[in-house]
């Protein structure tokens, strides 16, 4: 029996990976990393701990310890099905993370701050998952990419405390929270854009027959051959029959003038 062909799904799911599918999962890993650190300001008490009237103790259980569990806790599944479906786990995990956002910018207490952390986490530890797992299969240099996303990430997490600092000084501590909303929503953009791609690169590469699954054609096979041709005729050598001897006719002789 002839083995069928790979469907689209199977191509999709076992293929390398393009690299601008990290597009969209290391934006997001970055601005999860900046989420991290964005809590807190540098040589003093952060807008947000005076304005909840936290502790630096204190608020590390509530706002930098929910986060890191939360993330430790959804990185597995990220990192597990990541490399095959990234785009229907990352776009979700994103949203999460735009929820977590809105609740720690509006929160009015402790336990508002705690369940927005959290749920911000929960979102940054699917999305960081799925960017390790994009790393180790997209084609060309892995390094590269790991590399880039790597040196952005520590960037953006010991640039945050400063850029929180200099916009609660100017504005409020709510709005340089809430500003990261813009880098999720570039990245729920640029991870939907390459979802679609790749998926359109799949059908190209894939296509099924009108009536289902692709069957192979039968291979070809030979003319059947004439059986009389397949055998020589027989060749009988002509039959010999001796020639007649025939004995001539005696007549007796006759007198002359007959």
């Amino acid at each position: 029996m002839a083995a069928l062909p790979p469907t689209g799904n199977h191509l999709s799911s076992e293929a390398d990976l393009p690299w601008w599918m990290l597009i969209g999962p290391g934006i997001g890993t970055i601005t999860g990393l900046f989420m991290l650190t964005s809590v807190y300001e540098p040589g003093r008490l952060s807008h947000m701990m005076v304005e909840f009237g936290l502790l630096p103790r204190d608020f590390l259980l509530m706002g930098v310890l929910p986060y890191l569990i939360a993330a430790a806790v959804t990185f597995a599944l990220g990192f597990l099905l990541g490399g095959r479906f990234p785009t229907a786990l990352v776009l979700p995990a994103l949203g999460v993370m735009v929820v977590g956002v809105l609740l720690t910018s509006f929160a009015t207490g402790g336990a508002m701050l705690l369940a927005g952390r959290a749920i911000s986490g929960l979102g940054a530890g699917v999305v960081v998952g799925v960017t390790v797992a994009v790393v180790r299969r997209i084609r060309g240099p892995r390094a590269a990419g790991a590399t880039v996303v790597a040196v952005l990430g520590v960037l953006a997490a010991v640039a945050a405390p400063f850029v929180n600092r200099a916009i609660s000084e100017m504005l409020s501590f709510r709005l340089a929270h809430l500003a990261t909303v813009l880098f999720l929503l570039a990245a729920i953009l640029a991870g939907a854009v390459s979802g679609m791609a790749r998926a359109a690169g799949a059908g190209r590469t894939a296509r099924p027959a009108p009536y289902g699954m692709p069957y192979p054609s039968p291979p070809p096979y030979p003319a059947p051959q004439n059986p009389v041709a397949r055998y020589p005729a027989p060749q009988y050598p002509a039959p010999q029959y001796p020639v007649a001897q025939h004995p001539a006719a005696q007549y007796p002789p006759q007198p002359p003038g007959h």
